[in-house]
C-alpha cells in the first residue's frame, strides 16, 4: 500500500481512507479480472463471519468485535484487513452478491447467448435464495436512505452493467437482432426481480434457480424474436 501511495500521489492514511485495506484494494482488481495471486483465507472467514453477525444484529447494531469473534481471529484483523466497518461492510457486499460471477460470463462469453443467460439468471437467483434475509436487510437500508445504503450497491439487483456488456456482445455479432442492449438489460433484470420479489417481500417459498433460469431466458428470447418479427 505503501508503494501504491508513492505512485498515486497520496499520504497512507488518504489511501487508506478512499480505498480501503490492501484486500479491498485486491479485492476490486480481481473484480476486474486482474490476477493478483493467492490471497489469505483469513478474508473469506471474516466475510463469513458478517452473514450470521448481520443477520442476527442487523447492519447499523452489528460490531467489528463480534465479526472478530465469529471468525476466531483477533479484532485487529478485522481492521488490518478491512480498515474500519465501512470497507468490511463494502467487502461483504461484493461477496454476497451475484456480480463476480456475471463478471465471469460477460469476460468468457461462450458464444451460446441462451446458456450465458441461464448462467447469469441461476447465479443472481442462487444468491438471493442462499442470502435472503441479508439481502432484505440490505433492501430496507437503501430504501430507507440508512448509513450503509451506498455500501450495498452490489447486490443482485446491482448487474446491469455486466449484462448490458454481454448482450452488447451478441447484438454486435449478430446473434441478438435488437439494438438497444441497456434495454434488453433493464428488462432481464425486471424479470429476474419479479422470479424472486415474493421471497424477498412476503417470505414466499423460495424459487428454483435454474429452472427458474431456463424459464426466464426462454421467455425473454422469444419475446425478442417475436419484436423484431414484427419490425417492417
Amino acid at each position: 500500500m505503501d508503494d501504491l501511495a508513492r505512485e498515486a500521489g497520496l499520504s497512507r492514511a488518504t489511501l487508506y481512507r478512499q480505498a480501503g485495506s490492501r484486500d479491498t484494494v485486491l479485492a476490486a482488481l480481481s473484480e476486474q479480472g486482474v490476477d493478483v495471486g493467492r490471497r489469505s483465507d483469513v478474508r473469506e472467514r471474516i466475510l463469513a463471519a458478517c452473514r450470521p453477525v448481520f443477520t442476527r444484529a442487523g447492519f447499523d447494531a452489528a460490531t467489528l468485535e463480534e465479526v472478530a469473534s465469529e471468525a476466531g481471529v483477533g479484532p485487529a484483523t478485522v481492521y488490518r484487513q478491512f480498515g474500519d466497518k465501512d470497507g468490511l461492510i463494502r467487502a461483504f457486499a461484493e461477496h454476497i452478491g451475484p456480480r463476480r460471477a456475471i463478471h465471469e460470463v460477460v469476460l468468457t462469453p461462450s458464444g451460446d447467448v441462451r446458456a450465458d443467460l441461464e448462467r447469469v439468471a441461476t447465479a443472481a437467483i442462487r444468491r438471493v435464495v442462499e442470502d435472503v434475509d441479508l439481502l432484505r436487510l440490505g433492501l430496507l437500508e437503501r430504501l430507507r436512505g440508512g448509513t450503509w445504503a451506498e455500501h450495498l450497491k452490489a447486490s443482485p439487483f446491482r448487474v446491469h452493467r455486466s449484462l448490458t456488456q454481454l448482450l452488447e456482445f451478441y447484438a454486435a455479432s449478430g446473434t441478438l437482432e435488437s439494438k438497444d442492449p441497456q434495454r434488453m438489460a433493464r428488462v432481464f433484470i425486471g424479470m429476474l426481480f419479479s422470479s424472486f420479489a415474493e421471497l424477498m417481500l412476503e417470505r414466499g417459498p423460495p424459487p428454483d434457480p435454474e429452472d427458474t433460469a431456463r424459464f426466464i431466458t426462454h421467455v425473454f428470447l422469444e419475446g425478442l424474436a417475436s419484436a423484431d418479427r414484427r419490425k417492417p
